[in-house]
């Protein structure tokens, strides 16, 4: 099955995208095509379909004249180079499968691992995000697996690229959605994963829920299993490819009833799990509930009355994070 960018090209276009992958996976130094038009965009989309081209530069040169129209790619790394990383890519991501990854899983229990198990081993590259934005280039490796999976730090498109190469090799179809992110923490180019979860696709913004924690300890799931009307919140892309996601059944709030709509749930849920002692109280307030109007007044005096009503756990201190585009809050309580 050909990705949603490829299934939404001419018959022309799909010619020269087959082309072009051809050539890219053999290392070829020119490759005949039948036309420039839309190159830029076909490249790009290609290295998010197959995350294993990490040694494309997205840079290259086309050349025409009356007999033919070239495309001259440059790789980053010689061939030596691209076999040895392939290999360490191969026992990194065979190990991770076999750490986090078993057959009695759901296909949201998978999902949801390969998230944690990114979301904790990767850091964000502030320092090559910086350098894209000033000179157009550096830290290469960071847009790619090399970085998420073998030097561990990475920015949006190494985070949606590990994800895809992992969901690939389990049978998870994913996808890598490329648009504008708009958020409180960052405006700009951004990408993020398309995972089916029984038979709905979902939303899958690995990257945001690692820069929206300050601890990458702390799991965090704003960006997890969201529909379309949810994620536009701060996220934008070109719908006429991607399928519609109209609900979101898998998300994460949605699956651990932890969506809440009113002061008398959210006391309740947040006293229920500090009688369990829970370090991390995670939960969501729904669009359009009373309840979305009154959180920002009333969520320290909810704190404090779950906590005198427990008796035998006693609350130290807490600490609150949350996503204001999509509602999410995280607090850190310490008990005594």
């Amino acid at each position: 099955m050909g990705s949603f960018y490829y299934n939404s090209l001419s018959s022309n276009q799909k010619a020269t995208y087959d082309t072009v992958v051809s050539g890219l996976k053999s290392m070829q130094q020119s490759i005949p095509i039948k036309s420039s038009t839309g190159i830029t965009e076909l490249i790009e989309n290609i290295t998010y379909d197959y995350p294993d081209l990490f040694y494309i530069d997205k840079k290259f040169n086309v050349t025409t004249s009356l007999r033919q129209t070239v495309l001259a790619p440059k790789y980053l790394y010689g061939k030596t180079q691209v076999a040895t990383y392939r290999q360490q890519i191969e026992a990194i991501t065979s190990e991770i499968i076999k750490g986090v990854i078993n057959e009695h899983q759901s296909e949201y229990d998978k999902a949801l691992v390969l998230h944690d198990y990114l979301k904790k081993n990767i850091q964000y590259d502030y320092a090559a995000l910086e350098s894209m934005v000033r000179n157009g280039k550096g830290f290469e490796d960071a847009f790619t697996v090399i970085g998420a999976l073998i030097k561990h730090k990475c920015v949006c498109s190494g985070f949606s690229m590990a994800m895809k190469m992992l969901c690939d090799k389990i049978g998870l179809e994913c996808h890598i959605i490329s648009g504008i992110g708009n958020s409180s923490i960052y405006h700009g180019s951004h990408a993020w994963n398309l995972i089916r979860i029984n038979g709905y696709f979902h939303h899958v913004d690995v990257t945001w829920d690692n820069q929206f924690t300050d601890d990458i300890n702390i799991p965090n799931y704003g960006y997890f299993g969201l529909d379309d009307e949810t994620i536009s919140k701060d996220h934008t892309w070109n719908r006429k490819i991607y399928p519609a996601c109209p609900d979101s059944p898998y998300n994460y709030f949605k699956i651990n009833q932890s969506l809440m709509d009113s002061q008398v749930q959210l006391e309740k849920y947040i006293y229920e799990s500090m009688l369990n002692e829970d370090p991390l109280i995670m939960f969501k307030i729904k669009k359009g509930s009373p309840l979305e109007a009154e959180i920002s007044g009333c969520l320290e005096k909810l704190i404090i009355l779950a906590s005198n009503k427990c008796k035998h756990s006693r609350m130290e201190q807490y600490s609150i994070q949350w996503i204001p585009e999509q509602l999410v809050y995280m607090l850190s309580i310490e008990y005594r």
